[in-house]
């Protein structure tokens, strides 16, 4: 099952519960607690599958060498952005020192 299923689930049961609790008998909320320990079990289930399986880089599961240099072509971009951000806050921070500067001869 997906965690997603398992995680409505378990809301599904806390609403079942919290309204027969409410609204029938205070004694079934007894059972509340087995199964959300069997849910939570099949959360825990789920994501230890999740780990054993295959390689820990899941963007490289049948992916072949020459989409690998489709992939790595945005990198270069976002690298090439992040030069030129660092390139205008430098210029800002000098700029702004300028100002400073020029407010403190006029005083």
């Amino acid at each position: 099952m997906d965690n997603k299923t398992i995680e409505k689930m378990i809301l599904l049961v806390w609403l079942f519960f919290t309204f027969r609790f409410i609204f029938i008998s205070h004694w079934e909320i007894l059972f509340l607690w087995p199964v959300l320990i069997f849910l939570d079990g099949l959360i825990q289930q789920n994501i230890t599958k999740q780990k054993e399986q295959g390689d820990n880089n899941p963007r490289g599961i049948g992916i072949n060498p020459q989409e690998m240099t489709k992939i790595q072509e945005p990198q270069k971009h976002t690298m090439d952005l992040d030069k030129l951000i660092t390139k205008l806050m430098n210029e800002e921070k000098r700029k702004a020192r300028k100002n400073i500067e020029k407010k403190r001869m006029l005083e």
